[in-house]
């Protein structure tokens, strides 16, 4: 391969690169905003009068949806056109950024707030009742 054709699929990839994560990040953020309007505003008083075990049950229960959703994306992002597919040979479906979806789920997880408060409640909860043993991180020196 010579070296312009060598140096125009690395631009394209690179610029690929950018395209597949801006895609990624921005339907991250819109999705969370929606779970988090949907699910409302997280109440302290009302998750502390649940059960620990419900609380850990439904905290299982979202991680599975969110789970769901990183599938469906991942799956659907590659649907969506590049629209320098093909320039000299180049092939949009084999970036592997494409399916990894990492942009995705670290926004996507990041900006629930609903769900972040939810876990930090039942750690906090779970801490209290001296179930999680910070003493055994002590040898770890944090």
């Amino acid at each position: 391969m010579n070296l312009k054709k060598e140096l125009i699929i690395r631009s394209i990839k690179i610029f690929d690169i950018g395209y597949i994560t801006s895609i990624y990040l921005i339907l991250g953020i819109i999705l969370a905003k929606s779970v988090d309007n949907y699910l409302g505003k997280f109440d302290e008083e009302e998750e502390n009068k649940k059960p620990v075990l419900r609380v850990i049950l439904e905290v299982i229960l979202f991680a599975w949806v969110i789970g769901v959703v990183i599938y469906i994306v991942r799956n659907i992002v590659p649907m969506i056109p590049f629209p320098l597919n093909g320039i000299q040979g180049y092939d949009h479906l084999k970036v592997k950024e494409l399916t990894s979806g990492f942009t995705f789920i670290i926004t996507f997880i990041y900006y629930q707030n609903y769900y972040q408060k939810k876990i930090t409640s039942l750690y906090l909860r779970l801490e209290n009742k001296k179930l999680i043993k910070t003493s055994l991180l002590a040898p770890l020196n944090f």
